[in-house]
């Protein structure tokens, strides 16, 4: 096993910093925090960031610190989900680099140990694996990405990023901005980038590409050392007209910035995913009002021009199968649970 001496030590700055927020997680932590603990390169930090949980996840997590001074509990006085729990977890990061761990999912064994030698040897910024994805229905593991995509370590690049988070038909499954990268923390802290708090849903999209605009190398391991935790109640489910409209802000300047740039490919592949976002943006907003019954409101919204009457139907034609599939597994009954995991 890899590790120098006791992280813990004073003064020590360990090499990498795991930022695991939680919010009533306390079900789910001791597989994720051993998880992490039990790594193969020993030299790190554990920092869980409770955003104010209500259940024992504060004390669970206090207990595991009195017997692994690695692991810190970090409590914020009020939820502010997870990109605040995140940027707090950035304030107190000691480490050289930064992992990122939710509190439902796990690392496997030599994760770590992995991605900071790809890193150090390829000169790398940010440094990810494959997703090992774990349903919750007990059906067999499966990495996200297939070997036609990632077949061996290789660097991505902002144009395949973009591209790769709009599903298409040979790879639905596919989005790269689920994916769980290492941090240069000296990259994040010279660019100043940090997590936007205003959004609770596609933040790691958004610092993701903020990394690429500042010049951010990326690198890229097929090993499925990230164990992804599919769940149905999955917060990145639950996808708010505010949330939608911020990230069409940001993909709006983003796309201005690619046209002053004379940057075609750029341009189309940022389009691209802004009308995936459009259509979803007018869709919610629509069926916001639908079931609030403000029918005058979706009306106007509907109605409101071309594009988001387009976008309302095709993103109901999309909609309609998950729907009729949700209505009968109870579907609804679970995400009405998921919208109270951050409120």
């Amino acid at each position: 096993m890899s590790g120098s001496g006791d992280p813990a030590m004073a003064g020590h700055a360990p090499l990498v910093s795991i930022l695991m927020p939680a919010f009533n997680a306390e079900a789910f932590l001791p597989e994720a925090i051993d998880s992490a603990r039990r790594q193969t390169l020993e030299d790190i930090e554990i920092l869980v960031i409770d955003d104010a949980s209500t259940d024992g996840t504060a004390a669970l997590v206090a207990g595991i610190g009195v017997a692994d001074p690695r692991v810190r509990l970090v409590r914020r006085a009020r939820n502010g989900g997870p990109s605040a729990a995140r940027n707090q977890g950035l304030d107190e990061a000691r480490g050289r680099w930064i992992a990122l761990l939710d509190s439902d999912d796990a690392y496997e064994l030599d994760r770590l140990e992995r991605l900071v030698a790809l890193a150090g040897q390829r000169g790398a910024d940010l440094c990810s694996d494959n997703l090992l994805l774990v349903p919750e229905d007990g059906a067999a593991p499966r990495p996200m990405i297939p070997s036609e995509i990632l077949a061996a370590d290789r660097e991505l690049t902002l144009a395949e990023f973009v591209r790769r988070n709009v599903a298409d038909r040979s790879h639905p499954g596919v989005n790269f901005g689920f994916l769980k990268p290492i941090f240069r923390r000296a990259f994040l802290s010279e660019h100043r980038i940090r997590y936007d708090e205003r959004v609770r849903f596609a933040e790691d999209f958004a610092l993701y590409a903020d990394c690429f605009r500042a010049g951010a190398r990326w690198w890229m391991s097929p090993a499925p050392t990230y164990r992804y935790s599919v769940r149905a109640n999955s917060l990145t489910q639950v996808q708010t007209v505010h949330d939608l409209g911020i990230l069409r802000d940001r993909q709006a300047r983003w796309l201005e910035e690619a046209r002053q740039a004379g940057d075609g490919d750029l341009q189309r592949l940022v389009a691209r995913h802004k009308r995936v976002i459009d259509r979803c943006y007018h869709y919610r907003a629509f069926t916001d009002a639908v079931k609030a019954g403000r029918l005058a409101e979706a009306l106007r919204i509907f109605t409101g021009s071309m594009r988001s009457a387009a976008c309302i139907a095709e993103e109901s034609g999309r909609q309609a199968p998950i729907i009729a599939l949700k209505a009968l597994r109870g579907g609804y009954r679970r995400q009405q649970a998921a919208q109270h995991l951050h409120p």
